[in-house]
């Protein structure tokens, strides 16, 4: 028999899926309830609060999820004894699939990051900046040279064109791989030149800093 904090952890589980669910159906995360969120889970209302205090709270749950799972996606992508043509198009189909396969889940957060909360919106920007740091840290390798602030800089330039493609990639009709690819492709393009741009950039000198 499962035990209790497994029983928990199954109910939390089926609350989110229900939530992104409902999403699935073309609603906004800012207007479905608690309500038909239970419903949907097959739970009474009183459940769902033995889980989550309101809805901005199991928004910030699903927040948490992705933050953590994309950070582990992008753990060891940007391997530098790979070709650079073969590591960028690893990454990308990587994160592509990754979308396509939680795309509910992406529509939440593209629907939270900009009309959710303050709260839900500080949490999507604390994680996408967490992120951007894992980023950064798997570019160490690739680009040796760059100062930590610099990877940095490299890092949110990548973050922020996945995150520009995400949202046309979930606009893409089921059936339509065509267009994922050469949206994948693009994408793949895009990174080659953020990241050979940043291989190739001069270092300033004391004097060109102080001009």
């Amino acid at each position: 028999m499962a035990s209790r904090a497994e029983k928990k952890a199954r109910t939390r589980s089926a609350l989110m899926e229900s939530v992104l669910a409902i999403i699935g159906y073309g609603a906004n995360f800012a207007s479905i309830s608690l309500r038909e969120v239970a419903k949907t889970a097959g739970l009474v209302p009183t459940s769902f609060y033995r889980h989550f205090g309101d809805m901005e709270e199991l928004g910030l749950a699903m927040v948490d999820e992705l933050g953590l799972n994309l950070r582990r996606l992008m753990r060891g992508t940007l391997d530098a004894e790979q070709n650079m043509d073969e590591l960028i198009e690893h990454a990308v189909a990587a994160y592509h699939n990754y979308v396509i396969d939680n795309a509910n889940l992406f529509r939440f957060m593209n629907q939270a990051r900009t009309g959710g909360t303050p709260g839900l919106q500080d949490a999507i920007r604390n994680e996408v900046n967490a992120v951007i740091g894992r980023v950064s840290t798997e570019l160490s390798q690739l680009l040796p040279s760059l100062k930590s602030a610099e990877r940095e800089m490299v890092a949110a330039l990548i973050v922020s064109t996945l995150l520009e493609n995400t949202t046309s990639l979930l606009a893409i009709p089921k059936g339509q791989e065509s267009l994922r690819d050469e949206l994948t492709e693009r994408t793949m393009q895009q990174m080659a030149l953020i990241i050979r741009g940043a291989q190739g950039t001069p270092k300033r000198t004391s004097n060109e800093k102080a001009h």
